[in-house]
């Protein structure tokens, strides 16, 4: 009589259910998070249309209230006790325990309060982030703030720590999936012992030789040896390549001869001036005021006209110094070529826009600009004491130009595109010279 009393007591304590595939526990709380994953990216989407940091800013917040919203429709419903997840894997919340219908939904409710990926979460993430942001972790070992990140550190290795011992023991037996579930008394059982899974296990095979396919391709292919060259793509295309590009010939023969620039009569540039400057027979990449500087004659060592003139001593060995002397006038072309090429190229406002160094024009565009501001202030003074000079009023004031000259006036920089064009059309210039 008495054992009959406590099997009655034991069946009304427990209640039995079918139990669930452990794989199929598993996939129902990854579809939940992959589901509150992909909404939770779109709802970040749409709050950055407003505001750009709210996408970041409250993403704890969006996940939340995700979670929050499925659990309401799903698992608080009682006509379905099932997340979307778990509906899809043919599974919904049961209680292993006989209990009445208030009992269970006040269980369900403290599963709500107390399961990990929801409230625990958001509280230990806004705390970490708060902390980390105030620096918490760098401050005196006395301050209560660094005691409690120490709490924070604690509590997450205690959650790790939970969840590790429900899952081991969920895999031990496969009835509870977490260790609040297992303490509630609250399981995952099937819906309807006949009905198919909605996800068939030939897909989920199939997703998982791919999903493992993939990723040793992605750790194998870095360790392959290169391919050779004649085996790559581009190699092997090469001959169709060469075959559909292949180059139009030209014959030079029947073209019409061109007459010459010297026998037609036209200068080098029909439409530019004709230089008449003292040094307009220098190429434009040398600069008129360096080659001036680099070749004027030297001026004798005299002691004011009241010594005797300074006299070098001869050089010995004539053959020597004649070889030593053809040699010093050969580097010296090539050095006095470099000396004045022009550096820095600037283009003045003359009649030809030559080109020269820019410090060496500003130089002499400066000294021309005060000896023209004497001569207007001695001007000025000759015109108040009552003497005429306004002789050449009418001239045009400026510097002017070594090579084609004109008035210079002015002077800007010259970008590099315009420099290598004029490079190439002194180059051009130089071979069709000849």
């Amino acid at each position: 009589m008495s054992l009959d009393n406590d099997a009655h007591a034991g069946s009304s304590r427990t209640q039995s259910y079918p139990s669930a595939p452990r794989v199929s526990q598993v996939d129902a709380d990854e579809l939940d998070e992959g589901l509150v994953s992909m909404l939770g990216e779109k709802v970040g989407q749409a709050l950055g249309n407003f505001k750009s940091s709210w996408s970041h800013d409250l993403k704890p917040e969006v996940a939340l209230v995700l979670k929050l919203v499925i659990f309401r429709y799903g698992v608080l419903d009682p006509t379905i006790r099932a997340s979307p997840g778990a509906k899809l894997q043919n599974l919904k919340l049961v209680s292993g325990r006989h209990t009445s219908p208030p009992s269970l939904r006040k269980r369900i409710l403290l599963y709500l309060l107390l399961h990990p990926p929801i409230f625990p979460t958001y509280v230990l993430t806004r705390l970490r982030q708060h902390a980390l942001s105030s620096q918490w972790p760098d401050l005196p070992a006395h301050d209560w703030r660094r005691n409690a990140w120490r709490a924070i550190v604690r509590a997450e290795n205690a959650a790790r720590a939970w969840e590790l011992l429900g899952w081991g023991w969920f895999l031990w037996d496969g009835q509870y999936p977490s260790l609040l579930m297992r303490i509630l008394g609250l399981r995952l059982v099937p819906s309807s012992p006949h009905l198919t899974r909605l996800v068939s296990y030939e897909f989920m095979n199939r997703q998982l030789v791919w999903g493992a396919f993939t990723e040793f391709l992605m750790f194998s292919v870095p360790l392959l040896p290169p391919i050779p060259a004649y085996l790559t793509p581009s190699a092997l295309l090469a001959p169709l390549k060469s075959f559909l590009s292949q180059p139009t010939s030209i014959d030079y023969n029947s073209l019409p001869a061109l007459p010459s620039q010297h026998q037609s009569g036209t200068s080098t540039s029909p439409a530019g001036p004709v230089h008449t400057g003292p040094l307009a027979h220098l190429p434009k990449s040398t600069c008129p005021i360096c080659y001036l500087r680099t070749t004027s004659a030297p001026v004798p060592l005299v002691s004011g006209g009241s010594g005797p003139q300074i006299s070098l001593p001869p050089i010995h060995g004539t053959e020597w110094g004649s070889q030593s002397h053809t040699a010093d006038l050969e580097h010296g072309d090539i050095a006095q070529e470099e000396e004045t090429r022009i550096f820095v190229p600037a283009q003045s406002n003359c009649r030809g826009g030559c080109r020269w160094c820019y410090y060496c024009i500003a130089e002499e565009l400066v000294k021309q600009s005060e000896m023209e501001s004497g001569r207007k202030a001695g001007a000025r003074k000759r015109k108040g004491n009552g003497k005429e000079g306004g002789k050449n009023g009418g001239e045009e004031e400026g510097w002017t130009c070594l090579r084609c000259g004109g008035v210079v006036s002015r002077a800007w920089r010259v970008g590099a595109e315009e420099e290598d064009m004029a490079g190439q059309q002194d180059v051009q210039d130089g071979v069709e010279s000849p």
